[in-house]
C-alpha cells in the first residue's frame, strides 16, 4: 500500500505524539492529565480493537492511532491469549516484506507454492493446536462452541422479579415459545415497569409533590374581595347561603342571617363568636361595677356582639339591641352549630394591604390583627394591659410585623390574647412545604423553558449563520432561501429530476472514444509531475485549476508524492540500497507503476494490479489540481442498499445519484442487493431489476462467480455467498435525457447465500447492516493491507478494472436507501464539507415529502420531518453531535487526514466501528434493539461513542426526497422500528461521558433529557390534556402551566417564521398538532409494548415471506469454506493460475 497513507515510523517520543494530534495545543481539549497512551486498553475502550490493529506484529503497517501514540510501548506477543481467545503462530516471514509476495523462484521462498499457501492456511485456520475456539479471519471474532459461563447480573434478577407471575410454561400457553423469546419478553415488561415508575415520579412532581409538603390544602381569600354568600369569623370565612337560623329576636325561624333583615353577608362576624377566657384570662378582667356576666376572672364577652365590615370602616358601637349579651352565641348549642361549621377558605392580607393608611393592622405569628378593634372593648366594664393601648397608638408599629418586638412572657400573652379577639387574617405567605413546591415548579419550568429556548436560539443561529457557510460557497440568506425555495419545488413531485445540468459529449454515457488505451488512463495526475492528459482537457475547464490548495485529500496527497517520491527512489537506486527501495515505493494509487527506478523490484514481488485489467471506456481522472467547486475533489463510494424495491423506485434513486453534478470522475456506484428477493408486486428480483440497470459489464452475467464471505448474522447463516458485478450505470433515456447523461462506473453486489439455502424463502439475505459491513470491512482491511475475503478481492479489483483507481483512493461514503431521490448539486455541497473540515466524521442532509398530501397519515408526517431537521438536527449540528444520521441519506468518512505528513485515520474503515457495527451478538432485547431495528442509528451513536471528539452535522444545502408511509399500519410498523431502536441507542449514548459540554451544559445532558422525554410521551399529552381541561372547568387558572405549554407549541411556529422558506408549513404544523395524541401517545405506547417485536412488519413486504429473521441461529458455522488472504497473495494466485509471468521489467504505461 502506498506509504503516504498509513505507514508510520517507529516513535513513542512526546514530540511524536504532539506533532500527530491536532488537538494537543488546544488546552480546553484536554480531559486528563493521564497520558492516552497510558490508559488502560481493555474490550470496553474505544479504542480497544485500533490499538490492537496497532501493535499487532502480525499487521505490516502501522496506523495513527485516534488520541494516542502510534507506536507506544512494546509490540503485543504473537502468541498470547487476547481478549476474545487465543491468537495463532505465524511463520516467520525473513526478510520479504508480507505484503509483497515474492512471485518467481517459487521452490526457494519461505512460502512455497501457491498450492502449499492455500493449504497451509487452511492449517492454520483449522489445526488443532486452538483450543477453546476457532479464529475466523477478516473480523477477528473468537467463535466458542464450548458453553459460556454467564455471570448474574441485576438486569435478569430485575426482569424475573418483575414477571415472576407468569411461568415459562404460562408464556408457553400464549404463544411465548423458547427460552430467549420468553426472556425478551421479561426484558420487555421491565423495561415498561421503568418507564411507568418515570412517569409516576413525573406525574408526582406535577401533580403531587405539590400537595403532599404543602399539606394546607384551606383555600385562600383575599380580605376585601369576600362576597355576600360568605361570613367572615376570626379570620376565616364560611359559606352560609343555604343555612338556616332558629327563630330570634329580630330572626324569623329558618331565615338566612346572610340577607335581609340581617345582612350578615360579607360582613365580619367575629364578636359574635368571640374568643373568651382563653389566653385573655387574667388579661382582661372585670371591673367592680361590671354589667358582664362573670366568674371570677371568667367572663361571657369582652366587645358589643355585632357585625362590621370586613374594611375596617365601622366604628365602635356600645348601644345594647334587644337585650344584654344580644346575639353573642354563648349558649352551648350555639357554641355546637359554630364549631360545626365548615371553613371555605382563610382570609388573607398582603404586605401592599397592611401598608394600608386607613387602617392600623400588625402582623404577630403570621396572623394580621387589627388593633383598632381594641377601640371595641368595653373599658367601662373591663380592665386590659396598658400594653393595648401603646400597640395601638404608636404609628411605627402600623403595617409590621411585630413578632420579634415582643420578647418576654408578659408582652407575649398579651400578643396571643390580641390573637384570639381581633384578628382579622392572616398574611400572605406559605409553609416550608408549600415554598420548597414552588422552588421545584419554578425550577422545573425555568429548566424546561431553558432548554425549549435554548434549542430554538440555537436554531435560528444554525439557520442565519451556519448552514449559509456549509457546502461548496458561501452564500447570502437571500440566496439560501432561494435554494430552499427550488428544494421545496423539486419535493412535491416525486418524477420531478431537478436541475440536472447537460455533460460534455466526451463524458456522456454513450461516449465512446475510439482513441482509448490502457496508457492514457495513468495520465491523470498532477500536470506538473505527470504530464497532460489530452482527453481530460477536452472534457473539462482548465481555468479552474488551482495548484496551491489549503485542502487535503487523497488525490493531492498522491500527485504530491509522485514528484518528491521519484527522487528519493532514484536516489536509493543510485546508491544500491534496495531495502530502501522497497521501504520508499509510492506504490501510487493513480498509477502503481509510475517509478521506473523500480522495475528491476518486479522480479520478485507483486507491486499492484494489472493495468490490462482496465476496461477501456473508464472515465478520465482529471489533474488533483481540478478544482470546479473551490476544493479538491474526493472520491466518494455512493453506496445503495436495495431489499425489496421496485424497478421505479431504484431507477429514482440510481439517475439522481448519476447525474448529480458532481463529477462523474469521483464517484462510483456501489449497490448491494441484500438476497435474491422479489418484492411484492415486483415480477422480477432485485438483483434482476439491478442487473438491467447496468451496461458494459466487465465479466458477462452468466459467467460471474459467487464468492463466500463472513456475514452477520448467527449460525450456518454467517457463511454468505455474494457475486460482484461490474460495469457502468445504464441510462433510462424516458427518465433522462441523452445530454444530461454521465458515464457512471457501476458495482453491484449480489448476495445469492450459500447453495443450502437456494430453495429458501430469501437465499442470501442478511439484512441491510451486513450489507453496510461488506464495504466497511472491505476498506478496512485495504486500508491496513490485511488479508480478505475472495468476496472483497474480487471488489477490490473490479474497482481498479472500472475506474482505474485502487480502492483506497476512496475516502468518503454517501450512503443512500433505494427509494430516495437526491437533489442535484446535494453531493457536491456534501464532499465540500467533507473536505474543507477534517475532524467532520459524518453528515446528513434534509430528507422531504414527496407525497405530502396523498393522505392524513403523511400530511401529519410533513411537520414532523421539518422540525426534526431544523430544530433538533440543527441544534445537535451547531455541537458538532448530530445524533441519528438517517440511513436513507447520509455521508460518513472512510478516512481522514491527520496532520499535514501524509497520514491517514480510518474513521469508518477503524477496526472499532467494524467490529462493533459486526457484533452477531443479539442475545439480548437491547442488543436486537439495537442492531436488528435501528442500524442506522446505532452507526451514528457508535461514531460518536469512538469519536467524541470528531463532528456529525446536519447540511441543509442537501436534500433529498422519498415517499413515507401513506396508511397508519405502515406508518404504526415503522415508527415503531424507529422509536424502540431511538430509546435503546439513547442509552447507549447518554453513557458517553467525553460529548462537548459539562454537566448540565452538556450534549450528554441534553441527551439524557432527550432519553426521560421519549419515555414518558405518552404520559406527557395526558398531563397536557388534563391541565387544559382543568384551565376550561376549574378555579384557579394554572397560569404558569398554561404559558408553558403556549411557548412549547409556540415556539415552533415563530421557528418556522424566522427559518422555513414556505409559510405552508404553518398549516402541516397545524395538521401535526392535531395529530399529537398519535404522535405522543398512541405510537409509542404501541411501540413500548412491542419492544419484544423485531420484525420489520408492514414496511417491507415480499413474496413468499416466511417471517423468518435473517438473523436467527441456524446450524453450525462452518468456518473452512472461508479463504482470507491480503491481496497481493489473491492477485499472486490469480496470476498464477492464468500462468501469467512478470517480466524482468513491468511495463510503466505512464512512460511507455
Amino acid at each position: 500500500m502506498p506509504d503516504f497513507r498509513c505507514n508510520l515510523t517507529a516513535s513513542s517520543s512526546s514530540q511524536a505524539y504532539r506533532s500527530f494530534d491536532h488537538e494537543g495545543n488546544h488546552p480546553y481539549r484536554k480531559k486528563s492529565l493521564v497520558r492516552p497512551e497510558r490508559s488502560r486498553i481493555d474490550p470496553n475502550h474505544p479504542n480497544f480493537h485500533y490499538s490492537k490493529k496497532v501493535h499487532d506484529p502480525s499487521s505490516n503497517i502501522k496506523v495513527q492511532a485516534s488520541g494516542m501514540d502510534a507506536n507506544a510501548g512494546t509490540e503485543f506477543d504473537i502468541n498470547q491469549r487476547t481478549a476474545n481467545g487465543p491468537r495463532i503462530s505465524r511463520t516467520s516471514e525473513g526478510d520479504y516484506e508480507s505484503n509483497e509476495i515474492p512471485l518467481r523462484d517459487m521452490h526457494t521462498n519461505p512460502y512455497g507454492n501457491v498450492e502449499n499457501l492455500v493449504e497451509d492456511e487452511y492449517i492454520h485456520a483449522s489445526g488443532s493446536e486452538l483450543k477453546g475456539g476457532t479464529e475466523v479471519y477478516g473480523l477477528n471474532d473468537e467463535i466458542d462452541y464450548s458453553p459460556r459461563k454467564q455471570d448474574l447480573t441485576i438486569w435478569p434478577v430485575y426482569c424475573y422479579i418483575i414477571t415472576f407471575w407468569a411461568p415459562g410454561p404460562l408464556l408457553s400457553l400464549f404463544g411465548i415459545k423458547g427460552k430467549e423469546a420468553q426472556f425478551a419478553w421479561r426484558e420487555k415488561m421491565g423495561l415498561v415497569s421503568i418507564i411507568l415508575c418515570t412517569a409516576a415520579i413525573i406525574a408526582f412532581l406535577t401533580f403531587g409533590f405539590t400537595r403532599t409538603v404543602c399539606q394546607d390544602t384551606t383555600p385562600r381569600v383575599r380580605n376585601n374581595e369576600i362576597d355576600s354568600g360568605f361570613l367572615i369569623i376570626n379570620g376565616r370565612t364560611f359559606d352560609l347561603t343555604s343555612s338556616q337560623h332558629p327563630a330570634a329576636a329580630g330572626i324569623s325561624n329558618g331565615a338566612n342571617v346572610l340577607y335581609p333583615p340581617v345582612n350578615a353577608g360579607g360582613m365580619d362576624a367575629s364578636f359574635l363568636f368571640q374568643n373568651v377566657n382563653g389566653n385573655c384570662k387574667g388579661l382582661i378582667v372585670p371591673r367592680d361595677n361590671c354589667t358582664i356576666p362573670f366568674d371570677g376572672e371568667e367572663l361571657a364577652w369582652y366587645m358589643p356582639c355585632r357585625l362590621f365590615s370586613q374594611d375596617g370602616t365601622t366604628e365602635a358601637n356600645f348601644t345594647t339591641e334587644y337585650y344584654d349579651g344580644y346575639a353573642c352565641h354563648t349558649s352551648a348549642f350555639a357554641r355546637e352549630a359554630y364549631y360545626g361549621l365548615e371553613v371555605s377558605a382563610d382570609v388573607y392580607f398582603s404586605w401592599h394591604d397592611l401598608k394600608n393608611t386607613s387602617r392600623n393592622l400588625v402582623v404577630y405569628s403570621g396572623n394580621v390583627l387589627d388593633l383598632d378593634l381594641i377601640d371595641w372593648i368595653q373599658y367601662t366594664d373591663l380592665e386590659y394591659p396598658p400594653l393595648f393601648d401603646s400597640l395601638r397608638n404608636d404609628p411605627n408599629m402600623k403595617g409590621h410585623d411585630i413578632s420579634m418586638l415582643l420578647t418576654n412572657n408578659a408582652e407575649r400573652k398579651a400578643a396571643r390574647c390580641l390573637t384570639e379577639i381581633i384578628k382579622v387574617g392572616s398574611v400572605d405567605s406559605d409553609t416550608i412545604g408549600c415554598i420548597s413546591s414552588k422552588v421545584v415548579l419554578y425550577i422545573s419550568l425555568v429548566f424546561i423553558l431553558s432548554v425549549i429556548v435554548t434549542k430554538f436560539i440555537v436554531a435560528c443561529y444554525f439557520k442565519w449563520l451556519v448552514a449559509p457557510k456549509q457546502g461548496a460557497d458561501q452564500v447570502d440568506m437571500k440566496t439560501m432561501n432561494k435554494h430552499q425555495n427550488a428544494i421545496e419545488d423539486w419535493s412535491n413531485n416525486m418524477n420531478s429530476s431537478g436541475p440536472v445540468r447537460p455533460v460534455p459529449v466526451q463524458a456522456r454515457a454513450a461516449y465512446k472514444n475510439k482513441e482509448a488505451n490502457r496508457k492514457s488512463v495513468f495520465k491523470r495526475g498532477s500536470k506538473l509531475s505527470l504530464g497532460i492528459n489530452r482527453e481530460f482537457e477536452n472534457i473539462y475547464d482548465d481555468s479552474v485549476m488551482n495548484a496551491n490548495t489549503k485542502y487535503t485529500t487523497m488525490s493531492t496527497q498522491a500527485a504530491a508524492s509522485v514528484g518528491n517520491q521519484k527522487l528519493r527512489n532514484m536516489k536509493s537506486y543510485m546508491e544500491g540500497s534496495r531495502t530502501d527501495l522497497v521501504s520508499l515505493r509510492p506504490n501510487s494509487i493513480l498509477n502503481p507503476f509510475d517509478s521506473q527506478t523500480l522495475d528491476l523490484m518486479d522480479d520478485y514481488t507483486v507491486g499492484g494490479l494489472s493495468p490490462d485489467l482496465i476496461h477501456p471506456d473508464i472515465v478520465a481522472q482529471p489533474p488533483a489540481e481540478y478544482e470546479p467547486y473551490g476544493y479538491p475533489l474526493a472520491h466518494t463510494i455512493c453506496f445503495v442498499t436495495c431489499y425489496s424495491e421496485d424497478e421505479a423506485s431504484m431507477r429514482v434513486t440510481l439517475d439522481s445519484l448519476a447525474t448529480t453534478d458532481y463529477p462523474n470522475s469521483h464517484k462510483l456506484l456501489l449497490v448491494v442487493c441484500d438476497g435474491l428477493i422479489k418484492g411484492s408486486g415486483n415480477d422480477k428480483t432485485t438483483p434482476e431489476i439491478a442487473l438491467e440497470m447496468m451496461t458494459d459489464l466487465l465479466i458477462p452475467e452468466d459467467r460471474v462467480e459467487a464468492h463466500s464471505y463472513v456475514a452477520v448474522a448467527s449460525g450456518a447463516k454467517r457463511h454468505n455467498m455474494a457475486k460482484v458485478y461490474t460495469g457502468f450505470y445504464k441510462y433510462d433515456d424516458t427518465t433522462v435525457p441523452i445530454e444530461k447523461q454521465q458515464r457512471i462506473p457501476m458495482v453491484t453486489i449480489v448476495k445469492c447465500g450459500t447453495p443450502s439455502e437456494a430453495t429458501g424463502s430469501k437465499p442470501g439475505n442478511r439484512g441491510k447492516r451486513d450489507s453496510q459491513i461488506i464495504m466497511m470491512s472491505f476498506f478496512q482491511h485495504v486500508m491496513f493491507d490485511e488479508r480478505m475475503t475472495r468476496l472483497e478481492f474480487e471488489m477490490f479489483q473490479n474497482i481498479w478494472r472500472i475506474t482505474g483507481l485502487m480502492a483506497d483512493m476512496y475516502e468518503i461514503v454517501l450512503m443512500v436507501d433505494a427509494d430516495t431521490k437526491v437533489f442535484p448539486d446535494s453531493l457536491t455541497h456534501m464532499v465540500a464539507e467533507m473536505v474543507k473540515k477534517p475532524d467532520i466524521m459524518g453528515l446528513c442532509g434534509e430528507t422531504k415529502i414527496a407525497n405530502k398530501a396523498q393522505s392524513w397519515v403523511t400530511a401529519i408526517q410533513v411537520f414532523e420531518y421539518f422540525i426534526s431537521h431544523h430544530q433538533a438536527k440543527a441544534f445537535e449540528s451547531v455541537f458538532g453531535s448530530v445524533t441519528c444520521l438517517p440511513g436513507c441519506f447520509c455521508m460518513y468518512r472512510i478516512k481522514a487526514p491527520k496532520g499535514n505528513d501524509g497520514y491517514w485515520v480510518p474513521i469508518l474503515a477503524n477496526p472499532d466501528i467494524v467490529e462493533r457495527y459486526y457484533d452477531n451478538d443479539v442475545s439480548t432485547l437491547h442488543r436486537k434493539n439495537l442492531l436488528l431495528l435501528g442500524e442506522d442509528r446505532f452507526l451514528s451513536s457508535l461514531m460518536l461513542r469512538t469519536f467524541p471528539k470528531r463532528k456529525q452535522v446536519f447540511v441543509p444545502k442537501a436534500a433529498c426526497k422519498t415517499i413515507v408511509p401513506d396508511t397508519f399500519s405502515v406508518l404504526l410498523s415503522q415508527r415503531r422500528r424507529w422509536i424502540n431502536s431511538t430509546v435503546h441507542n439513547l442509552m447507549e449514548l447518554v453513557l458517553v461521558n467525553d460529548l462537548c459540554g459539562t454537566f448540565c451544559f452538556s450534549m450528554q445532558f441534553v441527551i439524557g433529557i432527550e432519553l426521560v422525554g421519549t419515555l414518558v410521551l405518552p404520559a406527557a399529552i395526558a398531563f397536557t390534556l388534563y391541565v387544559i381541561v382543568v384551565a376550561i372547568v376549574s378555579k384557579p387558572t394554572p397560569i404558569l402551566s398554561l404559558v408553558l405549554l403556549g411557548i412549547i407549541f409556540g415556539l415552533p411556529g415563530v421557528l418556522i417564521v424566522v427559518t422555513a422558506s414556505r409559510f405552508s408549513y404553518i398549516g402541516w404544523m397545524v395538521i401535526y398538532i392535531l395529530a399529537l395524541p398519535i404522535w405522543n401517545f398512541v405510537l409509542p405506547s404501541y411501540s413500548f409494548w412491542k419492544f419484544d417485536d423485531f420484525s420489520w412488519g408492514e414496511t417491507r413486504t415480499i413474496v413468499g415471506d416466511d417471517e423468518g429473521g435473517h438473523g436467527d441461529a441456524i446450524g453450525k458455522f462452518d468456518h473452512s469454506k472461508i479463504f482470507m488472504k491480503r491481496w497481493r497473495e489473491w492477485e499472486r494466485v490469480r496470476k498464477n493460475n492464468e500462468h501469467i509471468s512478470m517480466p524482468a521489467a513491468t511495463w510503466d504505461p505512464a512512460h511507455s
